[in-house]
């Protein structure tokens, strides 16, 4: 049961600190900790420590504001570079985002901009995209135009390679699906969309760190970036699989002067362009992004993504032991887990205090596979999660 939200005094008076931190106890006495072994359901995970202290240091950081936080456009320039080799092209150019939705949709303005000709740009997306494309298609004056999955819930190749032949704006993979962690074939499909003269768009909001090494480790999934030619442009989030704090997102291009279409310029002398939709956000955010990614470095998110990669054979074994079939031969962190009543499961998991999800679209429980997890928890996880499809089966 949800804790109570506690009266106070009214707000004209104000509080004590003691009564306010009180107070915020409450509010947040249901929340859940990652690392406490109930969280199976988040792409997202706590931020690395040194992350925490660089962010808790710089929370007055504006990035709206260079001349006073000269240090933002800086490491700005140092964070493109980083994640701009993770992907295949340390010369691209670079906008820091609050996430992967506000990169995608600066993508989708930028190929709306670009666009020549009368009518609605069309945009071409697999049903498979992250939900923040309606958000855009309900804010951009585009078309879109939707591609159909094959049975492993991708982009089906045949049909999107047809619909690129008629030249939309701009089309969009996705590299690790929200629901489904699925890749794309994007390694086939852009360097056709190159040939007829489409810019492709990659949502890498969840394989971003994780597909660059996946091949390494035995996976056969397509490359998300831009050593595959055709990807123009790719949106990255580092408060994901990146030991990053929210928010932060990214959006690279390929060629960093496609990023003109989304200048704005300020209304003030000596005042920095804007490329992105925020003005005022969070300088601290970038500057942990900076602290975790040096920290790291390349290796150390191969041994993250490694790590990631083994606690999902853990899973599947596990899943396997207890008669749990999968949905799906997973490609990257997602798990699907089939079951005659997934919503039942869900609530019943909730009950034991457990946190998983539900596909609406497909129909299975959803987990996903994260750095916070131990082997026990996951075994205790998989051990609820049968009970709770045997009562819910019943």
């Amino acid at each position: 049961m949800a804790a109570a939200t506690p009266a106070g005094p009214s707000w004209a008076d104000g509080a004590s600190d003691h009564q306010v931190r009180e107070e915020i106890r409450q509010l947040c006495a249901d929340d859940h900790d990652y690392a406490d072994g109930t969280v199976f359901n988040s792409i997202c995970s706590e931020p690395f420590p040194l992350a925490r202290e660089v962010f808790a240091e710089h929370f007055g950081a504006n990035m709206g504001d260079h001349r006073i936080f000269p240090s933002l456009p800086r490491v700005t320039t140092l964070v493109t570079r980083m994640l701009g080799d993770l992907l295949g092209a340390p010369d691209a150019g670079g906008v820091p985002t609050s996430g992967a939705t506000e990169a995608n949709l600066l993508a989708v303005l930028a190929a709306v901009r670009d666009a020549r000709g009368t009518g609605r740009p069309r945009v071409l997306l697999a049903r498979n995209a992250h939900f923040s494309f309606e958000k855009i298609l309900a804010l951009l004056p585009v078309e879109p135009v939707w591609v159909d999955l094959d049975a492993r819930f991708r982009a089906d190749t045949a049909v999107f390679r047809a619909a690129l032949a008629t030249r939309p704006a701009l089309a969009v993979l996705t590299s690790g699906t929200s629901e489904c962690g699925a890749v794309d074939d994007i390694e086939t499909l852009a360097p056709y969309a190159a040939s007829v003269g489409v810019p492709l768009h990659v949502d890498g909001a969840s394989g971003g760190f994780l597909v660059p090494f996946a091949r390494e480790f035995g996976h056969p999934v397509s490359g998300t970036g831009f050593e595959i030619e055709g990807v123009e442009s790719v949106s990255v989030d580092p408060h994901k699989y990146g030991g990053a704090p929210i928010p932060s997102g990214y959006l690279l291009v390929r060629d960093p002067a496609r990023l003109e279409a989304l200048r704005s310029p300020s209304h003030y002398r000596g005042a920095a362009d804007h490329f992105g939709l925020l003005g005022t956000r969070p300088g601290a955010a970038l500057l942990a992004t900076y602290a975790v990614l040096r920290q790291q470095g390349r290796a150390g998110y191969r041994a993250a993504a490694r790590e990631i990669f083994r606690l999902r054979s853990v899973t599947l074994d596990l899943l396997e032991r207890a008669g749990l079939p999968v949905a799906f031969a997973p490609d990257l962190m997602v798990v699907g887990v089939s079951c005659p009543d997934p919503a039942a499961v869900q609530r019943e998991m909730e009950r034991r205090g457990l946190i998983v999800s539900v596909s609406r679209r497909f129909g299975f429980v959803r987990l996903v596979i994260q750095l916070h997890q131990t082997d026990a928890q996951l075994a205790s996880l998989v051990d609820h999660l049968a009970e709770a499809v045997k009562e819910t089966s019943a």
